[in-house]
């Protein structure tokens, strides 16, 4: 039987979570067992998720992958290589979904003429029509919709253009994928948002963002960086908020990475990490504030910490660090 769904799981250090995971992804009522493929993709694991990736193999329909650690945008393009389904879907190997997750969007695909290429959960953005790539980057995605989780894509469309996660790139790797595909989809209404839960995000207190700073996290920038390039390349079919919408996004993300820095004690903070990190935020945010109306988008709070790391930005991260502190 042809499947219908193949969902990726990458896998690293994710043994308390990983059956959870799997266990919810095989439970999805409404659609056949076989038409469903869980492919588990171990990035290197030290923590037993390699062995019992295997032992999963063995009792449930699942396939177990294993890689070098290389980074979750390794292990999600491997997954891609491997996947038999007309959709594929990625969850992350801490978070679960519920179980009507894959059949809520599988109907909403279903009732259209045309074969959509990306059906999202999101409530980001809700229509009862399919939607352009276009209305979706402005709507969805420049809404703070930058995660693939909670999603289905059309495998063929992206095998056939050769749509894949950055390798390299440990943060915002799901932005520019997300771009890619849409951007791809231009004017055609392919998309569908359905507005539906199923998807259970887990804020895992160990993951990456929760760990002590280190120089990948300003990768945060850079993705950013490469989205206003991407969309700078279709600039005649957005709207001009789009890029005080990306303005915006890569103002509060820099920030992000001065104030994940902050956090970081003084007297442990590498001078050079610190000298890199003010001059690329605030090469960030001044590009950014070049945008007509950037600024006035801003939250007040936003306008307050941009105005205090213009003037003074190792005062900033002091006065940051301190706030964090309490």
């Amino acid at each position: 039987m042809e499947k219908k769904v193949s969902i990726i799981i990458p896998v690293y250090q994710a043994a308390k979570y990983l059956e959870r995971c799997v266990e919810s992804c095989l439970g999805q009522k409404g659609i056949n067992a076989d038409e469903l493929e869980i492919i588990l993709v171990d990035d290197g694991s030290t923590d037993g998720s390699s062995e019992l990736a295997d032992e999963l193999e063995k009792s449930a329909n699942c396939v177990a992958v294993h890689t070098g650690n290389h980074g979750v945008s390794h292990a999600r393009n491997l997954g891609i290589e491997k996947a038999t389904g007309k959709y594929i879907c990625f969850v992350d190997a801490d978070d679960y979904v519920g179980e009507s997750f894959v059949t809520d969007l599988l109907a909403a695909a279903g009732c259209e003429s045309a074969t959509p290429v990306i059906i999202d959960s999101t409530d980001a953005y809700l229509s009862g029509l399919s939607i352009s790539g276009y209305q979706y980057i402005e709507n969805s995605i420049l809404n703070r919709n930058t995660h693939v989780w909670g999603k289905l894509f059309l495998l063929s469309e992206i095998r056939d253009n050769h749509v894949t996660f950055k390798e390299g790139l440990t943060i915002g790797e799901d932005l520019l994928f997300l771009l890619d595909l849409a951007l791809l989809q231009g004017k055609k209404k392919t998309v569908k948002c359905t507005g539906t839960s199923g998807y259970v995000y887990v804020d895992n207190p160990e993951g990456a963002m929760k760990k002590a700073f280190k120089a990948s996290y300003m990768d945060e920038i850079i993705c950013w960086k490469e989205a206003e390039e991407k969309l700078l390349g279709a600039r005649e079919f957005l709207s001009e908020y789009s890029f005080v919408s990306v303005a915006v996004s890569q103002i509060m993300t820099a920030l992000l990475v001065a104030g994940k820095l902050a956090r970081t004690d003084e007297v442990e903070r590498d001078k050079d990490i610190e000298t890199l990190v003010i001059s690329k935020v605030r090469e960030q945010v001044s590009h950014a504030l070049k945008v007509r109306g950037a600024f006035a988008a801003l939250e007040f709070g936003y306008k307050i910490k941009v105005t205090i790391f213009r003037i003074n930005p190792k005062f900033y991260l002091k006065l940051y660090g301190n706030y964090k502190k309490y």
